[in-house]
């Protein structure tokens, strides 16, 4: 797992590193790339710290009634937290909080005009710079 997330942030840096011949713009990273290596990140420290937790606190020293609350609600939590993750990488990769500089409307509407632009419409759930900030 340490040697995929490695391979992963060499995959990421090397999409920004490529010359396109039309853009003169700074070096940008695919948002793809950027979600797949902090997904792999996430996963590696999930991954170790349920093992720390697993050594130091087996489950069968856990018989209190609020410690099994607390572990039956925790793999959705870190789920939700999982996903919060992704989204962010999503609106980094596309620099998406440069679109809209003004809170709590976005340029004087409440309902972006682009919220729904590229067709097929699932695209612009990771490519509009707009909806992502929704995700």
């Amino acid at each position: 797992l340490v040697v995929c997330q490695g391979f992963l942030g060499w995959y990421m840096v090397k999409s920004g590193l490529e010359d396109k011949p039309d853009s003169h713009d700074i070096p940008r990273v695919s948002q793809y790339r950027l979600a797949a290596h902090l997904g792999s990140a996430f996963i590696l420290y999930l991954s170790m710290f349920k093992t720390s937790l697993d050594i130091l606190l087996p489950a069968q020293h856990s018989t209190s009634p609020a410690l099994q609350g607390i572990r039956k609600w925790s793999g959705g939590v870190a789920i939700l937290a999982f996903i919060t993750a992704m989204s962010g990488a999503f609106v980094a990769g596309l620099d998406a909080g440069l679109v809209y500089n003004s809170y709590p409307k976005f340029a004087d509407r409440w309902v972006p005009e682009d919220l729904i632009v590229f067709s097929p419409t699932w695209r612009n759930f990771f490519e509009n710079t707009t909806t992502v900030q929704f995700d």
